[in-house]
């Protein structure tokens, strides 16, 4: 929540009538609060475990936030059609999971796409793909602020910008450090300069094709995995303020401590080559326990909630008009 300034003129220090996180007092007394209403698209095969990683941040504020649990139209047939799901319970999905079907008349001020289990060389060859493309399209009416997740960012980065993505010879995975390179929308306020965050994927953007897109901001990047977040702002308040229309993290700030050293044990059951996570067990020592370095950048969930709230209408009908 913003400090109050009791005053009229610039404060010397203090970030008072330019910024959101100080306003004036008669704008305080006169504003309007509700809660947040924030779709997440959940596409990961471990539902339960996403949920529970997103929403310990997205709820780490003094703001109400509603969620609400989504999943494509063809997810959501099968279960209705009987078929059991090997990661989430059928019973979850049909007890706290709509299609998105059923919310496409609504707006929200939040939107999330989460990663999937990418089995194609290209995003746009995976079989959701269309169920995909139309949820991002519906987003440019029906969103305010969209923040997408792993394969859900390298989906949007193609989708809005054709920018592809490229499979590797071998899995990118393991803890490594990122720059704050620039943040023009206060996601990353808080960060240290260098930070650690976990990174899992095959697929991966140029870093020379997201630097030539002038609408794309580089706010954190690393020497050994890429740019890793990125931002899209959009103006408020005539123009004067940022706030991230879209954001594109290909990292895992959310992960627990123990999620890459399960998933390395998972595939490393069935090969015993497989390569440990980069810079993850102390001495590279799988049978020594990780230390979580990263747990504060999933701070980035609630820096999001927090320009979402400064700058999103109070009437959701407004969604998308500028807010200026």
């Amino acid at each position: 929540m913003p400090v109050i300034i009791n005053s009229e003129e610039i404060h010397p220090f203090l970030p008072s009538l330019g910024s959101p996180f100080a306003i004036e007092r008669l704008r305080a007394e006169r504003q309007d609060i509700r809660p947040l209403e924030i779709a997440i698209i959940n596409l990961m095969a471990d539902k339960i475990a996403t949920e529970r990683q997103l929403a310990l941040w997205l709820g780490n504020t003094m703001l109400q936030v509603n969620l609400s649990f989504i999943a494509t139209d063809g997810y959501v047939r099968g279960i209705q059609a009987g078929r059991e799901t090997k990661n989430t319970p059928a019973e979850h999905i049909r007890k706290f999971y709509r299609a998105f079907s059923g919310i496409k008349h609504k707006k929200f001020d939040g939107l999330i796409v989460t990663g999937v289990n990418a089995l194609k060389d290209r995003v746009e060859q995976e079989d959701i793909w269309p169920e995909v493309a139309d949820i991002l399209q519906w987003s440019t009416a029906n969103a305010f602020s969209s923040l997408f997740l792993c394969w859900g960012a390298k989906a949007a980065l193609k989708y809005f910008h054709d920018i592809d993505s490229f499979k590797a010879d071998r899995k990118l995975f393991g803890l490594f450090e990122h720059r704050l390179m620039s943040d023009k929308t206060g996601l990353l306020f808080g960060f240290p300069d260098l930070f650690p965050v976990p990174v899992s994927r095959w697929k991966s953007p140029k870093r020379e094709d997201v630097a030539a897109c002038k609408d794309l901001e580089i706010v954190a990047d690393s020497d050994e995995s890429g740019p890793n977040i990125l931002a899209e702002a959009a103006s408020y308040e005539g123009g004067k303020l940022l706030y991230p229309k879209r954001v594109y993290i290909f990292n895992h700030p959310e992960y627990d401590t123990d999620t890459l050293g399960l998933e390395y044990r998972r595939d490393s059951a069935s090969n015993p080559a497989y390569p440990q996570p980069a810079h993850y067990f102390p001495g590279g020592d799988p049978s020594r326990p990780a230390p979580n370095l990263w747990r504060h950048t999933a701070n980035i969930y609630t820096n999001w909630v927090k320009t979402v709230y400064e700058a999103t209408p109070y009437d959701l009908n407004d969604i998308p008009k500028p807010f200026g």
